[in-house]
């Protein structure tokens, strides 16, 4: 049964401070929840739109003991941030990976990975900030830091436009130049006026891309090694920031596994 206290935490979390003060966050939609359920973080409870089939969700909350709530459609618009509320959302307990971890996974690449890190300068669209989780976890790359500035990772949308990607990739919210000073990653940024990324034979420890308006920051600028832009026709002004580090990613990785194969 669905109380109004928990109806209103629900909602409550749609909000950066709520969510980190209650380490919760909700994540919605049949796929979100799947990847949840299918992870290392702890999904709390499952709340379905009333007479919605999910059989496959009901199957994998039973064998992970997750209890499962009906309510009803009220309820659930109530408690999604979304427009179109999906008919089904869970709340799960906030996890990050720690910088040593981190660390670790650079230095001791597991298969399929490759030992390069995706950070994030001051992205504040969620949805370029969960695309680029998702990049990060298709082409191997073994975690993501992101800057304090940089769009919630916990955020609804963020968690929807990564697809759960979030879920199953190391994160890790640092100041950028901090975290590459303190490591000694060999850093590359995507801007204008780089080297030509296609051109280099760098195999970077760290690729930053930057916020959509500004461009990497002045701070960030003074820690990385090279500067790589992606060359194209000049009949556009730039790329979305989530495209960039698409190809980034994509160059990075085949340069990786065309040795290491």
């Amino acid at each position: 049964m669905l109380t109004k206290n928990e109806r209103n935490l629900i909602k409550s979390l749609r909000v950066k401070e709520n969510r980190h003060r209650e380490n919760r966050m909700v994540v919605e939609g049949v796929k979100g929840v799947l990847e949840l359920l299918n992870s290392s973080i702890i999904t709390e409870r499952i709340y379905v739109t009333s007479g919605m089939e999910c059989s496959r969700i009901k199957s994998v909350a039973k064998e992970k003991l997750v209890d499962l709530c009906e309510v009803s459609k009220r309820d659930m618009e109530i408690m999604s941030s979304l427009k179109k509320a999906p008919g089904i959302l869970a709340v799960g307990k906030i996890k990050y990976s720690t910088k040593d971890e981190l660390i670790e996974a650079i230095c001791k690449p597991q298969k399929n990975t490759i030992p390069t890190i995706l950070m994030l300068d001051d992205l504040v669209d969620p949805g370029n900030v969960g695309t680029l989780v998702r990049t990060a976890l298709w082409f191997g790359l073994c975690g993501v830091v992101c800057s304090p500035r940089t769009a919630d990772i916990w955020n609804a949308k963020t968690i929807q436009s990564s697809m759960g990607s979030v879920f199953n990739i190391p994160i890790v919210v640092s100041e950028i130049g901090d975290f590459i000073v303190d490591n000694n990653i060999l850093g590359v940024g995507l801007d204008a006026g780089g080297s030509d990324l296609h051109s280099t034979d760098t195999m970077p420890g760290a690729i930053i891309v930057g916020s959509e308006s500004h461009g990497i920051s002045e701070s960030v600028s003074a820690s990385i090694n090279e500067v790589w832009s992606i060359p194209g026709s000049g009949l556009a002004e730039s790329l979305n920031a989530s495209i960039a580090g698409a190809i980034a990613c994509s160059v990075v990785a085949k340069r990786w596994y065309s040795l290491n194969r």
